[in-house]
Order: structure tokens, then C-alpha cells, then sequence
């Protein structure tokens, strides 16, 4: 689960870092991680910007440049209409998974999707993320279908402060969100 929790703190640092050159004040990423079983607490302030500049200057295989390779070969997807559906669907739930090992719920209201979900066994994680809506216009995925975080993060600058995520378990608490 730390492994997972850490990567989870990474992408979302890399996926939540925008271009505040334009901006006057500065907006911040804020990662907060409590690990219960050894006491430890990390917590990341990072400058949106400067956030956007590492995520350029990252080149590891499937992360390139700013772009996630999202590994769906041969398959082409209509990204944009995608993303209007969901802009323009009305507020109410869309999923609702009841299993014996985990309840996963996703819904939109409030200019906001939320997707909750919760581990019954293992680390019995909650796990709650919240994406504004007005991020969406910064959703791009090119021909390769490689996501470009580096616009997705550049979107960061317009959201309102807040929490993006937040994940409890037993092992560790997660905190990440825009101030």
C-alpha cells in the first residue's frame, strides 16, 4: 500500500502542477502524507509553477515531456466528445459498484465528478477524489493517446482552492490540494 500511496502522491504532484507565470499570486500544491505505523509525516508546499517546469523536464518510458503514454493502442477514442458528455450531463450518480471487497461511487454535482471508493478488505482505504469541472477544458489527449499532464496542470491555475484528493487507510493518510 505505501508503494501504491507514494505513486499515487507522485502523479497527482505531477498531474496537479500549472503554468502561474501568468498569475499574479503565486497557487501552491500542497501533498500532505501520515504514515500511521511509523510515525512519519511528509509534507510537500510546491509552487504550481515550479511543479510544471519539472513535470517538462521529466523523460522516463510512458512519461514523456509532460505526456503520459495512457497505453490504449490501436483504440481511437473521441476524447473531446467525451469530455463535453460529461461537462454537459446533469448532476446525479453515474456508477455505483457494491462488492464484497470495495464501494465505488461516482457522481457529478455541483460543477464537481467525485469518485469514492472504499476497500472493505486490505488496507480498508477511502479513497475520494474531486475533480472540478472547469479542468476538464484543459483535458488533452493527443493521437497516440498520450495525456498531456503538462496542460491538464497548467488547468490548476483556474481551479479554486481546495481538495483534489484524499485518501485514509490504515497504513497512511493522503492529503493533496490547491491553495
Amino acid at each position: 500500500m505505501k508503494r501504491h500511496l507514494t505513486i499515487i502522491a507522485l502523479v497527482l504532484v505531477a498531474t496537479a502542477a500549472a503554468g502561474t507565470a501568468a498569475a499574479e499570486e503565486t497557487r501552491w500544491l500542497k501533498v500532505t502524507v501520515e504514515e500511521a505505523g511509523e510515525g512519519a509525516t511528509v509534507n510537500l508546499n510546491l509552487p504550481l509553477d515550479m511543479v510544471l517546469t519539472i513535470i517538462r523536464s521529466i523523460e522516463v518510458e510512458g512519461f514523456d515531456a509532460g505526456k503520459v503514454d495512457l497505453e490504449l493502442a490501436d483504440a481511437e477514442i473521441d476524447w473531446p466528445q467525451i469530455i463535453l458528455a460529461v461537462a454537459e450531463a446533469p448532476d446525479g450518480e453515474f456508477v455505483k459498484i457494491d462488492a464484497p471487497d470495495a464501494r465505488v461511487e461516482i457522481g457529478k454535482a455541483g460543477g464537481r465528478v467525485r469518485i469514492d471508493v472504499t476497500e472493505n478488505g486490505g488496507d480498508q482505504a477511502d479513497v475520494t477524489v474531486t475533480i472540478p469541472l472547469t479542468l476538464l477544458d484543459a483535458f488533452s489527449v493527443d493521437e497516440q493517446n498520450r495525456l498531456d499532464v503538462a496542460a491538464l496542470l497548467t488547468g490548476f491555475e483556474n481551479l479554486p482552492a481546495g481538495d483534489l484528493v484524499r485518501v485514509a487507510s490504515a497504513e497512511a493518510d493522503v492529503r493533496i490540494w490547491i491553495e
